[in-house]
């Protein structure tokens, strides 16, 4: 005798439109996320130039489209796959917004509310998952939501890791880290050799290049166009340097003319025309 099929419930029938309303909502959600400053411009949410919200706005974008795409389709055929791709996108979509708040609470410590809802609808999207289809037998779900969390999570970590120390993550070495803190007219000396064109010819392991720099400050420096000449270096360019002459380190080039050695902060002034503030911090520039 065949076993009578149990009907399926209101939330069954209806979880395909649930989830696709969920997702276009998260992509909405995440989308102003992204936008946030002090959200996007943080090493450990940066996945190369893209911010991590956005990514999980093209995330939440792809479980709509899935699930849009099986009610529009209207037939059986595929349904399993789906539902189980649906459960790994949202699995980790859950894992990721959990590393999210993390991070806004213990590092950027500020509160984000559409991250914060964000979450919220990715745990709502994967709990339809499981419990929006009758499912024959839910052990289907375990390998591949342990695989896709893993490897959510070992992503997650790899973020953290590189918001930690983004150098190290950098082929070549950096130069040794600047130390000293920069004054207004420091920061206006070297956006005004910026605007001019001035360039800057150093090396990572040049004393006189740090010793350069340090007179700047960290925030000055920053400003400042630096074209690496060694090779073992981050980014390196020595063939610039070569074709422009550059024979010692550091090596400035203003309006065509070059100047060798450390130079103070009132030289580089005067060879560039700057004509601001020059109450420069008076520090020590040997190296």
């Amino acid at each position: 005798m065949a076993r009578k099929r149990k009907s399926s419930t209101w939330l069954q029938r209806q979880s395909l439109y649930l989830i696709g309303g969920i997702a276009v909502a998260g992509m909405a959600v995440s989308a102003g996320c992204s936008t946030k400053a002090t959200l996007a411009g943080s090493p450990y949410l940066q996945l190369g130039p893209l911010p991590l919200p956005l990514l999980g706005a093209v995330a939440y974008g792809l479980m709509a489209a899935l699930a849009l795409g099986q009610i529009l389709a209207k037939s059986d055929k595929g349904e399993n796959t789906i539902w189980v791709s649906l459960f790994a996108g949202n699995t980790a979509l859950a894992v990721a917004s959990g590393y999210l708040m993390y991070v806004m609470t213990t590092v950027v410590q500020e509160f984000c509310l559409l991250c914060a809802i964000s979450a919220v609808l990715s745990l709502c999207l994967w709990g339809l998952t499981l419990v929006g289809r009758r499912w024959n037998d839910r052990g289907q779900l375990l390998l591949p939501g342990l695989a896709i969390a893993l490897v959510t999570l070992v992503a997650s970590a790899g973020l953290y890791g590189y918001g930690q120390n983004p150098d190290s993550f950098v082929a070549g070495n950096p130069p040794p880290a600047i130390t000293t803190s920069s004054g207004e007219s420091e920061i206006a000396l070297a956006q005004h050799l910026t605007a001019v064109g001035a360039t800057k010819y150093g090396a990572w392991w040049c004393p006189h290049c740090h010793a350069q720099q340090t007179l700047f400050g960290r925030e000055a420096f920053a400003e400042v166009t630096y074209v690496e000449c060694d090779e073992e270096g981050i980014n390196p360019q020595p063939e610039t340097c070569r074709a422009v002459g550059v024979q010692s380190y550091p090596t400035w080039e203003i309006n065509g003319q070059l100047y060798a050695g450390v130079q103070s902060l009132q030289n580089l002034a005067r060879a560039s025309g700057y004509t601001g503030p020059q109450n420069f911090i008076e520090r020590e520039s040997q190296p």
